[in-house]
């Protein structure tokens, strides 16, 4: 003890090194050696101060599940990352089977201890499959497991690491099937974009013959300048219903493009039940209009607007009954 009453170790060894001439026997020098221990009890105590702070750093780590199994399989050591992962308390797992944390159809397959057997002979193995939690849940885990050996070889256990990369892999399923979504969504374009070259195509000749006799309606008897007219106008609703198929990918796109002028909502009306007429004869129907809106010009794609009013009277006629009525009326 130091003179302030402070403890410390030490090490006591006597030695006998001299006698006296006369031959007494009796030691006539000792050397008496006193060895401080203190930087001995200082080493122990960082030795244990260290071990304490990895034991802290292990249990504090929460993404990943840390223990140790012994030869067996059988559960030593347990963190809190494990506790969060797996559902178990430490005291619930040690001393059990890590088996317990597999399918039963990797049990029934000896895919845990095969694990065991195949980190001995490699030193390490990585795997990732599904893992059961204690609730009875199923994760996708990707785990790292490590033989421990001794001095001389000998296996003394096994170090586990699992990780819950759950959320990985639906980030990666969701990514490939957004990319499967594109490239779905790019063929469908491309199909469209070529079935509406390939629907305009007769439509070019059509067109342009309709123009021909409307320009020279007055060669043709006078009855069929009406009927000129129609067709032009339905030649011209067939394109817009073709370019319709495209429009369905630019309104995705928000690239949807109105060429906007001045219409006649009356004439558009008129037009499109011209149009409608032989579907509605076919079921009798009796149709009346009523167009009396003082302000009836408005500012619309006027073939786009007949196509409007035209599917509109089609769902009247596809829904009356036989023989029913239709109305028609602006104000």
């Amino acid at each position: 003890m130091t003179p302030d009453q402070a403890q410390f170790f030490i090490f006591l060894d006597l030695n006998c090194v001299a006698e006296e001439p006369n031959g007494g026997g009796a030691p006539n020098l000792m050397q008496n050696r006193l060895g401080a221990m203190a930087d001995r009890k200082s080493t122990d105590s960082a030795l244990r101060d260290t071990a304490e702070q990895f034991h802290i750093l292990v249990d504090s780590v929460e993404e990943y599940a840390l223990y140790m199994l012994d030869p067996s399989g059988n559960v030593v050591t347990w963190n809190r990352g494990a506790e969060k992962i797996k559902g178990y308390t430490a005291a619930e797992i040690v001393g059990k089977n890590f088996a317990c944390f597999y399918t039963a159809e990797d049990v029934a397959a000896d895919k845990p201890q095969r694990n065991l057997r195949e980190a001995a002979r490699r030193g390490r193995i990585r795997d990732q499959g599904l893992r059961i939690r204690k609730d009875g849940s199923t994760f996708e885990a990707e785990v790292v497991l490590t033989a421990l050996r001794d001095a001389d070889g000998n296996i003394r256990g096994y170090s586990k690491v699992t990780r819950d990369i759950t959320d990985q892999i639906r980030s990666r399923e969701l990514e490939a099937e957004k990319m499967a979504a594109q490239k779905a969504s790019k063929a469908k374009d491309d199909f469209l974009a070529a079935l509406s070259h390939e629907l305009r195509t007769p439509l070019t000749p059509a067109l342009a013959a309709a123009t021909y006799l409307e320009d020279n309606a007055a060669k043709l008897p006078p009855e069929f300048a009406e009927d000129v007219q129609l067709i032009k106008r339905n030649v011209k609703l067939q394109a817009r219903l073709i370019d319709d198929l495209l429009d369905l990918t630019r309104i995705t796109r928000g690239k949807l493009h109105l060429d906007l002028e001045s219409c006649d909502a009356h004439l558009v009306i008129r037009n499109a039940i011209e149009t409608a007429s032989s579907a509605i004869a076919a079921k009798k129907l009796t149709l009346s209009t009523r167009l009396h809106a003082k302000e009836h010009y408005i500012l619309a794609e006027c073939i786009r607007l007949q196509q409007v009013f035209w599917n509109l009277i089609n769902n009247a006629v596809k829904f009356s009954p036989p023989g029913g009525q239709i109305a028609i009326s602006t104000s």
